[in-house]
């Protein structure tokens, strides 16, 4: 089984995790991902382009949500 990521998300397919209060939402879009984050206090947008430079940065945040397994590790 391959585990799904936001790199190998189809158009219009969303990845969720939560982690402390926030919930993070990935959509991906054509020439990127749409970034949702949201909180009791509101909710924001980030556009992030698929490029090279972000593609650490992303799964580095992945990866602290989640194992290979797809379980939680972070602790709240």
């Amino acid at each position: 089984m391959i585990k799904k990521t936001i790199y190998n998300l189809m158009f219009n397919e969303s990845l969720s995790y939560t982690q402390g209060t926030l919930t993070y939402t990935w959509l991906r879009v054509p020439g990127g991902w749409n970034l949702t984050v949201e909180n009791k206090i509101g909710i924001t947008n980030t556009f992030i382009p698929q490029r090279a430079e972000w593609k650490e940065l992303a799964h580095e945040m992945e990866n602290k949500a989640t194992d290979l397994a797809g379980r939680k590790i972070v602790k709240e």
